[in-house]
């Protein structure tokens, strides 16, 4: 969803949004016939289809020869409401942009207007300005949608490139590549998808990429030539080209070279690639050389033939890694690097890889030169020559110190989480990707009504009769760890009776092993006050779509027509038509106001009533008035509903007690009072001033304070009127009852 705009948007439109054709879907013939007068005037390449019956409308989208941008919508119709229509445009055209604008505005309508897909969601106001703001709402939805149907085209292109391109994800594995990627690899490509890209490389070369070419495409860009296998094991080379997107996908673009051997080292970097000197017979370093003394971590070569398997090379990494120099390590064991803590059983699974001459990873405790000691993860892997004998091992040392402390760190919070577990008031469960229950905790088997052997080895959805196996297990394995996810669900009991839950689901790695912590709580009693508002808010919705849409929508034509008539003529009676259309939109307001008073659900939390009255009196019309501000009080409270009494308090004390009014917010001893300098009330007005329709003001609703008593009866507060010490009117919330 897009912001609303309130600034006026920029009235010319770029090339690409010329000739916008919008077809207007509204019950009010009236109202359509203005919306359509508004938008086409405040976009010139606008122009308005307007059609009063939703059925007409699916009948002009079944045209194929209708052009259609965007769909403007109400969402109160008799044939077929907003959401039905959206439903059925999306069936004929997938894409096409629908702006939901409406009079029935409520939050459940928001979220279900967006849920079922809308592009933009806009509820009908007072006044002009609502025409512009959708106008801009119009036309982003337009430009997005044209610039998607562009990348469509460009993905278009893609499929039919001559060069291969593919996608991977951030574990490696092919997402998505066209048919040229296929040819050159030797497969279909259906039969590419899924595969990791180590399938396409010797066996040899693999830590090479995981070393050197990916951290060279996340520093920006690689480019060079390598040796792939394709599927029936013959090699060809390629031009290469790595680089990251920002959602961590890697993108891969191969174009074809010669089939003949070109002697260039595997996945090396052509830019590197150098031919000998015709100096003295002197040559500069090979490509690989380079590439290694420029890799991101530790590299050294040692040489197997020799008894002590010295050390023949080392790269800069290494030397910074280390604090050791050059001279200090060619010639010196590997071991020069191993300690007091340096783990046994580390050094023996590299000794053993090396004498099997095959590849191994460890982490292992190490030690620099000035004693320091560090996580190093080692990786080791022969290299054979061109006939197949073992020429070097390389090994490859990268510093994970960080890492382990991380793992520290969530060790220790396993280690708080088994004490939580132990002691919890909350229902706690812990299963595994599976489902399978492996562990429960007394709270859990208390309410249930099971013994603890009888809970562990079930399945999740033998205990939640809304869990759908399927669903939870892809939900599962996307969940990323050390996360918290909330949700809601239900718990079965020993004698088949169920009780609705919220859930707090985290995925941790427990000693090694994969599993999901789920802390349950019953919130029966939330759910029946739910209900109990559910049917309350039924109630006041009928009201609502009363006041939102079958007043406000004539409302709304009249304030057009009077614009339009006021640029037409001239004439006193005019003002006097706008101030009563305004007090009509005023009543409204408050009538809405006082209605969603009652239907929004209560959200208490401790709320600084300072900070709420400062907020409000900076939302009010410009005044000459004063606010002093004497509380520091912190009072549980809806904080939306909070900012509405104190509005309404403020309005009044503006509105009642004259230009230069001062008005002072401060505490009581159990509560707050809102006091002013005015006029104050007459007796009569401290009996009457909380009815409804109470008013005396020519221009006032009589519903401010009315709102006002309603916010502090759902709290269980109290509110009073008097007149104070200074002659203005005072009134007092008692919020400690």
């Amino acid at each position: 969803m897009t912001g609303d705009a309130e600034a006026n948007p920029d009235s010319s439109l770029p090339a690409e949004l010329e000739d916008v054709d919008i077809l207007h879907v509204d019950d009010e013939p009236d109202f359509a016939d203005l919306v359509a007068t508004f938008l086409e005037r405040e976009h010139g390449a606008f122009t308005v289809h307007t059609e009063t019956d939703p059925r007409d409308a699916l009948d002009r989208l079944d045209d194929e020869d209708c052009a259609v941008d965007c769909v403007v919508s109400d969402y109160d119709m008799p044939a077929l409401d907003g959401l039905d229509l959206l439903e059925r445009v999306r069936d004929r055209r997938p894409g096409l942009p629908f702006v939901l604008f409406t009079g029935k505005g409520s939050e459940e309508i928001a979220s279900e207007a967006i849920s079922a897909g809308v592009t933009d969601y806009l509820q009908k106001a007072g006044g002009t300005e609502q025409y512009r703001v959708l106008a801009n709402r119009v036309r982003n939805a337009v430009a997005g949608y044209r610039a998607e149907r562009d990348a469509n085209r460009g993905l278009e292109a893609i499929e039919t490139a001559r060069d291969g391109i593919a996608i991977l994800d951030g574990t490696g594995h092919i997402e998505y590549a066209n048919d040229a990627c296929g040819e050159i690899l030797g497969y279909d490509r259906e039969e590419l998808v899924g595969l990791h890209w180590e399938t396409f490389y010797r066996d040899e070369d693999v830590p090479f990429v995981y070393d050197v070419l990916l951290p060279k495409a996340r520093d920006g860009r690689w480019r060079g030539t390598t040796s792939f296998v394709r599927k029936d094991g013959t090699e060809i080379d390629v031009d290469h080209a790595l680089s990251y997107s920002d959602d961590g996908s890697l993108i891969c673009t191969l174009s074809p070279r010669a089939m003949a051997d070109t002697g260039t080292p595997p996945a090396m970097d052509d830019a590197d690639a150098q031919t000998p000197s015709a100096d003295a017979g002197a040559s500069t370093p090979s490509a690989k050389e380079r590439a290694m003394n420029e890799a991101p971590i530790g590299i050294v070569l040692t040489d197997p033939l020799e008894t002590d398997e010295p050390i023949v090379y080392a790269n800069d990494a290494f030397t910074t890694l280390t604090g050791y120099e050059t001279h200090a390590v060619v010639g010196r064991d590997r071991g020069i690097l191993w300690g007091e803590n340096t783990a046994a059983g580390a050094l023996a699974e590299l000794r053993t890889a090396i004498d099997d001459r095959e590849p191994a990873t460890v982490e292992l405790r190490s030690y620099r030169k000035d004693g320091e000691e560090f996580w190093n993860r080692v990786r080791v892997a022969p290299l054979f020559d061109d006939e197949g004998d073992l020429d070097f091992f390389v090994e490859f040392h990268e510093d994970v110190t960080e890492r382990k402390r991380d793992e520290e760190r969530l060790q220790s919070h396993t280690a708080r989480l088994e004490a939580l577990f132990e002691h919890s008031p909350d229902m706690i469960a812990v299963h595994d990707i599976d489902g399978v229950i492996r562990d429960v905790n007394q709270r859990l088997c208390a309410e249930l009504g099971y013994a603890e052997s009888e809970l562990v080895g079930r399945t999740v959805w033998d205990i939640d009769p809304t869990a759908d196996r399927d669903r939870a297990t892809s939900f599962w394995e996307t969940l990323p760890p050390n996360t918290s996810h909330r949700f809601e669900g239900k718990l079965e009991r020993e004698d088949g009776s169920t009780f609705p839950i919220e859930v707090h689901l985290i995925r941790l790695n427990l000693d090694g092993e994969d599993r999901f912590v789920a802390m349950d709580r019953d919130i029966s009693r939330q759910k029946r006050r739910e209900r109990e508002l559910m049917q309350q808010n039924e109630r006041l919705d009928r009201f609502t779509s009363v006041v939102s849409h079958d007043l406000r929508n004539p409302l709304q034509v009249a304030e057009g027509r009077l614009e339009l008539l006021r640029e037409d003529c001239e004439s006193e009676h005019i003002d006097g038509i706008g101030d009563a259309l305004d007090r009509m939109d005023a009543l409204i307001e408050d009538l809405l106001a006082l209605a969603q008073t009652g239907e929004a659900a209560m959200d208490v939390e401790p709320v600084r009533l300072a900070d709420v009255v400062r907020s409000c009196w900076e939302t009010l019309p410009a005044t000459t008035a004063t606010l002093t501000v004497e509380t520091d009080r912190t009072v549980e409270a809806d904080r939306d509903q909070l900012r509405q009494l104190a509005s309404n308090l403020l309005r009044n004390a503006v509105k009642h007690g004259g230009a230069d009014v001062t008005i002072t917010v401060g505490d009581t001893p159990d509560g707050f009072y809102v006091a002013d300098d005015g006029v104050g009330l007459s007796e009569s007005e401290l009996e009457d001033v909380f009815e409804s329709g109470y008013t005396t003001a020519d221009d006032g609703t009589g519903f401010g304070l009315s709102i006002v008593d309603e916010v502090a009866d759902r709290h269980g507060w109290a509110v009073s009127a008097t007149n104070g010490a200074d002659g203005g009117a005072r009134f007092d919330v008692t919020t400690d009852r």
